[in-house]
């Protein structure tokens, strides 16, 4: 395994991130823009939370941490078919870029992306009034559900990528994924929706719940449960990651 080449596609695959201005808006700044609008109007409304404990934002705001890794399953979706769709994916098979240097270029570059996310969603959180009273390992295991969320995301995305002809056919697909988890499991609570029955199906619902109890201060009052979900979050995301990957490699090589 050569590290320059893993290095160098994860360099191309941050430029992607950061320069194409659909990328950027759509699965960077949606979230953000989305928080800062919710922190000022209902900053300051209970009205799901008859204790008066928290508000509607602050019961909202771990479902978007959540939402901004889903929208990775577009981000990835569309480049992933519109490589295919140019061509660009037939000249990296003759480069001697190895299936195993490319898994982990895409590893790298998706814990950069969840990180840059998190600082932006929480800055802009804070500033609207966010105050979670938690210590610093609390933080970095929000970090890790959100790094989780995001490797089941890029997942999905392959998976999508597989089954449409085009990058604009990937993109619109990717919200086969992205809806059902947005609404059941993310910012809308699934006991707001009473869709607790099914939402355990979906790995944004592990993330969403154990970014909230985190905030809240369950690691130290019931660690056990924060364990649970990430343990969980992290089994699912292992496999629809690598059922992304094997799919990616079936169609590279057809």
């Amino acid at each position: 395994m050569k590290i320059k080449r893993v290095f160098t596609v994860v360099k191309m695959e941050l430029k992607r991130m950061f320069s194409d201005p659909l990328s950027l808006i759509f699965t960077m700044l949606l979230v953000p823009v989305l928080i800062l609008l919710f922190g000022l109007m209902m900053g300051d409304s209970y009205g799901w939370d008859p204790t008066e404990t928290y508000s509607v934002f602050d019961i909202m705001f771990p479902g978007f941490l959540a939402y901004g890794s889903l929208l990775t399953i577009y981000d990835v979706a569309a480049s992933v078919a519109g490589e295919r769709e140019l061509g660009i994916q037939k000249r990296i098979n003759t480069t001697p870029l190895t299936s195993a240097e490319y898994i982990l270029a895409q590893m790298i570059s998706y814990t950069v992306k969840p990180l840059v996310q998190f600082a932006l969603g929480f800055g802009i959180g804070y500033a609207v009034g966010y105050r979670p009273t938690v210590g610093i390992v609390s933080y970095l295991l929000v970090i890790l559900f959100l790094v989780l969320l995001t490797f089941s995301s890029v997942g999905f995305g392959l998976i999508t990528s597989n089954m449409a002809k085009s990058a604009g056919a990937a993109g619109g697909l990717a919200f086969v994924f992205i809806v059902p988890q947005q609404l059941f499991a993310t910012f809308i609570p699934a006991a707001f929706m009473g869709a607790e029955s099914f939402a355990w199906i979906f790995p944004s619902y592990y993330a969403t719940e154990g970014i909230g109890w985190l905030f809240a201060g369950a690691l130290s009052t019931d660690p056990g449960y924060i364990l649970g979900k990430l343990s969980i979050l992290l089994a699912i995301s292992v496999v629809i990651y690598t059922i992304g990957i094997i799919l990616y490699e079936y169609k590279k090589k057809s």
